[in-house]
């Protein structure tokens, strides 16, 4: 069947390439249709594509590749036929949301930003040490297993579902976002050679949100050598998940602690809000903070892990005390840091000793006295 030179393919909006058959360009085309291309010829349309497109006013080669049915047994990006085109692939914006795509496997080439929103990936995904400056992935589901060990990278995987084994070993440029993820099996984040999240001792430390994530399989995550230092983990089971010389310390609390609670005392209370909702704000967030120290104590305490432990332990008495006002628990830390430090308590029962034994001496040194002058004054 000869191309239509009128009609538009109806596989997204965005395309306009020439319909082949049943309303479809060759790219859309289902990969099990009988006109569907090889994998080289595939591909080779894809570069002649990316050879076409002109640059942007912001620099960008703008690829709309949304809605691709790639055949069978393909995987994008590891035809070294791209090597033509590596310049341009530097600076490309790729958008391949909404497609069923077979593998990836960015052998070695830099590029700016690939899009995988809403798409299917059915077989597996790696990414090797190269320069990705931003990855989105969000709403997308991952059948094989997926590796990223890219350098410089933001990542989006907002609602993203991963069915088999993930690793990350990637250095992040601002931020990660894995919030309301589901991991289903098993799922390592290591950093030890290329330190992710941000450095041990660096200051400008990077935000990795794991809010409402799921680990179906806890006994099989591990955080390893990482910075978590601006993490958040709202609403997430840890227990059971494994911190090896994860980094947690906040130097405006000086202990190991969540970024959640450093923000919410550096952010200024608004002069809109009035009393009653500052104070369930308040509560609310207070509620968040004890689940986020409770999961992670439970964690370090599977591990043995004591020493974070109490720390998160403080930080969960902290957040409860803060929540509503309770003498005894303001008792408790004053006496004991909520019996964390034995030091303290000690000291604290030296200090009530030491004037329980002043008082008692001074009581009886006065009593003698007067029974002297009551003797004195019988006789």
């Amino acid at each position: 069947m000869k191309e239509n030179e009128i009609s538009k393919c109806n596989g997204h909006e965005h395309c306009e390439r020439t319909v082949f058959d049943s309303g479809l360009c060759r790219l859309h085309l289902p990969a099990d249709h009988k006109n569907s291309l090889h994998c080289d010829d595939y591909d080779q349309l894809l570069i002649d594509e990316i050879k076409q497109t002109r640059i942007r006013d912001d620099d960008k080669f703008a690829l709309h590749w949304e809605g691709l049915n790639f055949p069978k047994d393909h995987s994008l990006f590891e035809n070294r036929k791209y090597d033509e085109v590596r310049d341009k692939l530097e600076k490309s914006w790729i958008n391949i949301s909404y497609s069923n795509i077979q593998n990836i496997r960015v052998i070695s080439y830099a590029i700016q930003e690939l899009i995988l929103s809403h798409s299917m990936i059915h077989g597996n995904t790696q990414f090797p040490v190269i320069k990705i400056d931003r990855l989105i992935m969000d709403s997308s589901k991952f059948l094989g297993k997926f590796h990223c060990a890219s350098v410089s990278v933001d990542v989006d995987a907002r609602n993203a579902v991963f069915e088999d084994e993930f690793a990350f070993f990637a250095t992040i440029s601002d931020y990660t976002n894995f919030t309301n993820c589901r991991f289903k099996k098993s799922c390592l984040f290591y950093g030890s050679r290329s330190p992710i999240f941000g450095k041990k001792n660096d200051h400008d430390f990077k935000i990795a949100g794991f809010d409402n994530t799921i680990f179906e399989s806890p006994a099989q995550v591990l955080f390893q050598d990482v910075d978590l230092r601006k993490a958040s983990f709202k609403s997430v089971s840890l227990v059971g998940v494994r911190f090896y010389n994860a980094n947690f310390y906040q130097d405006d609390l000086s202990r190991n602690g969540l970024y959640n609670e450093v923000s919410f005392l550096k952010k200024p209370n608004s002069n809109i809000l009035n009393a009653n909702s500052k104070k369930l704000k308040n509560k609310k967030h207070y509620d968040h903070l004890m689940h986020e120290y409770r999961q992670l104590r439970m964690a370090m305490e599977n591990l043995k892990d004591f020493d974070n432990s109490h720390d998160f332990y403080f930080g969960e008495m902290e957040s409860r005390k803060n929540r509503k006002w309770n003498l005894v628990l303001w008792i408790y830390r004053c006496s004991s840091c909520y019996g964390t430090q034995y030091i303290h308590a000690g000291i604290i029962l030296l200090v009530l000793f030491l004037i329980h034994l002043i008082l008692t001496t001074t009581l009886s040194t006065n009593l003698i006295i007067q029974n002297s002058f009551s003797s004195q004054d019988t006789i």
